[in-house]
């Protein structure tokens, strides 16, 4: 969840000497001529050159065109795309094996982010959610920080928690977690069929998402199969329950839009009841399950 050492080096040597440049154009803080002048400056005056960058983000274009301190093409490279730095306030929400989770609840998206020396648990302490203020940045195909983090003491009750984890679930069924930038909506897209099933996928989200499932169904008719398929699989259990409080521990019953509508002593029985009585053009939608197998 933290670069390498190698990396972290990496990253601060760039670092540096983008600020470098960036005081040198903007003068934010007198007499500072070298990326490694600047490495000693206050933490206040650092972060003074920070936001001017990021304030004035067309001189990374400019860093690159000039290379005033003769960098490699490779690292040169990697400066450049930090034009594609995405700004904001985030959700901290979980710490993974791999990354740290943040959301921009805003736009519903959910960034996996690498630390650059020590880890976010150790930096910013174990309870989530935590709301903070950073720089997104990629790097040598991850996503870091940009060095500078605000959090805020924001206490949070769990109704605001329960939002941001379906808020969660819905970026991550919608694009996944991003863990690599620039990021494009349409490049990322789930597939319609990996949305239809996170709307399914409870009672909670099949209340909250119901008019969005159906304009996803009626923009893409062939999801209906699924649809039954799906929501089939789903009343099956409460089915299984009703007919075991009522004595039945073993047979075979087919649903069609929530309802049984054939049975039998065997899977194959309730298959071959279903075909004689349900219209051709829905045979497929039936959804046949087992009670004590």
């Amino acid at each position: 969840m933290i670069l390498s050492p190698s990396d972290m080096e990496l990253f601060y040597k760039l670092t540096y000497a983008l600020h470098c440049f960036v005081n040198r154009k903007r003068t934010v803080v007198q007499d500072i001529a070298t990326p490694e002048a600047l490495r000693e400056l206050p933490l206040e005056q650092k972060v003074r050159i920070r936001d001017a960058l990021w304030e004035n983000a067309d001189l990374i274009d400019a860093f690159v065109r000039e290379n005033p301190f003769d960098l490699p093409g490779e690292e040169l490279e990697i400066v450049r795309t930090w034009s594609h730095f995405v700004r904001g306030r985030f959700i901290l929400l979980s710490y993974q094996k791999k990354y740290a989770v943040f959301l921009d609840d805003g736009v519903q998206l959910a960034y996996g982010v690498l630390a650059i020396s020590d880890d976010f648990e150790t930096i910013l302490g174990s309870d989530l959610p935590i709301v903070l203020q950073t720089v997104l940045l990629p790097f040598k195909g991850d996503i870091i920080y940009d060095g500078v983090m605000t959090s805020f003491n924001v206490t949070f009750g769990r109704g605001i928690r329960d939002r941001f984890k379906a808020s969660f679930q819905e970026a991550k069924a919608k694009h996944g977690i991003i863990t690599s930038l620039p990021f494009s909506v349409e490049s990322k897209k789930q597939s319609d069929e990996d949305l239809l099933r996170f709307y399914l996928k409870n009672q909670h989200n099949r209340d909250q998402y119901w008019d969005d499932l159906w304009v996803l169904i009626r923009k893409k008719p062939a999801l209906r199969l699924l649809y039954h398929q799906e929501m089939g699989r789903i009343q099956s259990r409460s089915f299984k329950k009703k007919l075991r409080e009522i004595g039945i521990e073993k047979g075979a019953f087919a649903i069609l839009e929530g309802m049984i509508v054939a049975s039998g002593a065997t899977k194959e029985e309730a298959e071959q009841m279903a075909r004689k009585i349900v219209p051709s053009e829905k045979r497929a939608w039936v959804h046949v399950f087992e009670v004590g197998k």
